[in-house]
């Protein structure tokens, strides 16, 4: 078989293709059966923003040669395969490679709900179905000639219909992006431990004052109450309202001798619920917002871990929300579908705040999707989506920290350029390919 013939060169490339997704998506091919299909591992949602111009590039190989192959094995038009290439002929060759692609990417998924390390998505497959297609169109343009494709299809009426699509794409992304960052993963079973987390190994030493919890309540209430650590524990929760949330009671010591003018913790020493914080958790989910606020003062300026001041959390890796200290720094990780169970992407940073002992008033306001931080009278700002919600998806740290200040919608800013930029890139690019080709008759 020689391979001068033009249709061998598209089977390569269709089977260079399909060899390479085989690689990426299935390796290290450590199939796990149970004797059950685990449905529940399949997601609508990508498992990061990055997968998906990954899984439309991956499939426009594969649409170019399967479309060589169809089309009278990679030949030009000629008035043998004129039908192939146009009119009714041309769409139903269109639907079959979809159909085809869409097959075999949804079976790659399905082996991969038998992979441990691999996480199958309905967003994938859909992504390489517009991979698939963009190839197809790609052998369209290059069987028609360049010239002559740009201006049969980079007609005005294209033009903006594609960028109608575009915008729709991107209206689509924002709105995903806001709801990213809802409280709607918050688990309501994590206790509120004060000092360390509750398996006991993010210690803080240093001394809490009094801390309250604001939080709205069927969109006519706010919420309010505090602990004062007055006297000896436990320290039951101070409000007028109706609803009350459980008593800090000691999880270990004292060590240290209490003066009754707030607590004093240190190594082997830290306050939890016996309980979870339902009602403030469940309250916070459902407005997606509250506010904590605390008078602490750090032991020791060189803390890490981060160090746990107070929390909302299960161990070291699962939390709803943490103020913490790392160094000098105060650190704030908030769990919302795009940060994570740890809150880690992005995990914001206020420096100086523990450069030295004195006692700091600390309030974290979150209205989804701004996020408030007051230290003293120092205000900070930052805006969670839909910028800082996009940017992490396209990183493989699992961390993503962020110092507060400057504009709070920086990273908005920057989403916002990038889909604009790339709006002129494509339309503004087609348009003066358009012009340069002329009109000249097909």
């Amino acid at each position: 078989m020689s391979l001068k013939k033009p249709g061998l060169w598209f089977g390569l490339i269709a089977l260079g293709a399909l060899a390479l997704n085989l690689w990426l998506r299935l390796t290290p091919f450590d199939f796990v059966w149970d004797g059950r299909v685990p449905w529940e591992r399949l997601s609508l949602a990508p498992l990061t923003l990055r997968d998906v111009p990954l899984n439309v590039l991956l499939f426009v190989p594969l649409g170019f040669g399967l479309a060589g192959i169809v089309t009278a094995d990679g030949r030009p038009p000629t008035a043998a395969n004129k039908a192939s290439l146009s009119g009714g002929g041309r769409w139903s060759a269109v639907g079959g490679l979809l159909a085809i692609s869409l097959l075999l990417s949804a079976a790659l998924e399905a082996a991969q709900l038998f992979l441990p390390a691999r996480a199958p998505s309905v967003a994938d497959v859909v992504a390489n179905g517009l991979g698939a297609l963009l190839g197809v169109g790609l052998y369209r343009a290059w069987a028609m000639g360049v010239g002559r494709a740009l201006r049969r299809y980079a007609t005005g009426r294209n033009l903006m219909l594609g960028l109608g699509i575009y915008s729709l794409g991107v209206a689509l992304l924002t709105g995903y992006l806001y709801r990213s960052v809802r409280l709607s993963n918050w688990d309501t079973s994590f206790p509120l431990v004060v000092g360390n987390e509750a398996v006991g190994r993010r210690q803080w030493s240093g001394q809490v004052e009094w801390m309250s919890f604001t939080w709205p309540n069927n969109d006519s209430m706010t919420m309010y109450g505090e602990y004062q650590f007055d006297g000896e524990a436990p320290f039951e929760f101070l409000t007028a309202l109706e609803t009350t949330l459980p008593p800090l009671n000691w999880r270990e010591g004292p060590m240290t001798a209490q003066d009754g003018n707030g607590v004093t913790i240190g190594p082997g020493e830290w306050l939890a619920t016996e309980t979870g914080f339902s009602s403030f958790s469940a309250a916070a989910r459902e407005a997606n917002g509250f506010s904590i606020t605390v008078s602490a003062a750090t032991a020791d300026p060189a803390q890490r871990g981060p160090a746990r001041i107070v929390s909302i959390s299960a161990d070291a890796e699962r939390r709803n929300v943490t103020l913490g200290q790392e160094k000098d720094a105060l650190i704030i990780r908030l769990r919302t579908l795009a940060g994570g169970e740890n809150g880690q992407k992005p995990e914001l940073l206020v420096p100086g705040v523990f450069a030295d002992g004195r006692s700091r008033l600390i309030t974290v306001t979150y209205d989804a999707p701004i996020l408030w931080v007051t230290v003293d009278e120092e205000e900070y700002a930052l805006s969670l989506a839909p910028g800082a919600a996009f940017f992490p998806g396209f990183a493989n740290e699992n961390r993503w920290p962020v110092v507060m200040g400057g504009n709070p919608r920086r990273y908005d800013y920057a989403y916002a350029g990038i889909v604009v930029g790339l709006a002129v890139l494509l339309f503004g690019g087609l348009v003066v390919a358009r012009r340069l080709v002329g009109d000249e008759k097909d």
